[in-house]
């Protein structure tokens, strides 16, 4: 007999949306937001490297982190440090002390340069427009409207604990203003866009399965701002590549909700390379002047 399949322990696939319903929105908005996208895990993969694709797009965050050298000579443990980052706000939340460090570590890091204010609520509001959006279009059942607010409160809250003076536009419609203008103003074509960009997306990939690699590139470029695409010299996708990527995207979101026990796809990304575990302090690139922050808590990923 096949096994059970249960949501939150539940045999109902309604499980989280019925824990959402019945969370308060101002004290559980983290909780909420992990819910949601526990209920969208199939399709949410494309949002960390949209994310990456938008800085790159942005000459001026794209001339800082091409002075850094970690996405030309070392785009895995980049790319891996970033979701970790995040990953850690995620899990453990903004005022525990694992949050508390991987903040100090980001802030750190980032004082280290000349960021413009608008860059920190662009990193901020990108993600959460592209989120939405990918669920709207593929997603198997609509958000709540508390859904949508609590994944506005998160990346507010990141973009704060990560260094920006200033927080997110208050609603969805302004953050969708912001970036629409942003892109109009601040994004186009450099050379060192298109080389991080594309060592990037080879490197995600190859995370794929070998067949599947073509099908995959497709998806990651189909899913982006044809605005985003240009200014990283990346070829844009036709009609016949973006519907077939939309056909594949529908069905991957035909495997939602993805029941309790789903393997963990992270953990075994972060053992890639991180094998014998990692700290806060081994993410990112080494600081210029590191401040003291305690004692490391090493993290074990291996099973």
């Amino acid at each position: 007999m096949a096994d059970t399949k249960t949501w939150l322990g539940q045999p109902d696939k309604w499980a989280r949306l019925k824990r959402i319903e019945a969370l308060d929105m101002d004290k559980d908005w983290l909780e909420i937001g992990g819910l949601t996208s526990a209920d969208f895990l199939s399709i949410i993969f494309p949002v960390p490297f949209a994310g990456f694709m938008t800085t790159f797009a942005a000459p001026r965050m794209s001339r800082i982190l091409a002075s850094t050298g970690e996405l030309t000579n070392r785009v895995a443990k980049r790319a891996v440090d970033t979701i970790l980052f995040s990953s850690t706000l995620h899990t453990h939340g903004f005022g525990t002390p694992e949050g508390r460090k991987a903040a100090r570590k980001v802030n750190a890091l980032h004082a280290q340069y000349d960021i413009h204010p608008d860059d920190f609520i662009a990193v901020g509001c990108d993600p959460l427009i592209f989120t939405l959006d990918l669920f709207d279009r593929y997603g198997w059942r609509d958000l709540l409207p508390k859904e949508r607010e609590a994944q506005r409160l998160y990346y507010d809250r990141q973009a704060r604990a990560f260094g920006s003076r200033k927080p997110l536009p208050k609603t969805e419609e302004e953050m969708r203003d912001f970036i629409d203008n942003y892109f109009e103003t601040q994004l186009w074509y450099e050379p060192q866009n298109q080389e991080m960009a594309e060592k990037t997306l080879d490197w995600y990939v190859e995370l794929a399965p070998r067949p599947l690699r073509g099908l995959f590139r497709k998806i990651l470029l189909s899913t982006l701002d044809s605005r985003v695409v240009e200014a990283c010299g990346l070829k844009a996708s036709g009609p016949v590549d973006r519907a077939i990527s939309h056909v594949a995207m529908k069905a991957l979101a035909s495997k939602d909700p993805v029941p309790d026990g789903r393997p963990d796809m992270l953990k075994d990304l972060v053992n890639s390379v991180y094998p014998d575990g990692y700290t806060i302090d081994d993410l990112g690139p080494k600081l210029k002047d590191p401040a003291p922050d305690g004692a490391a808590c090493r993290t074990q990923t291996a099973a």
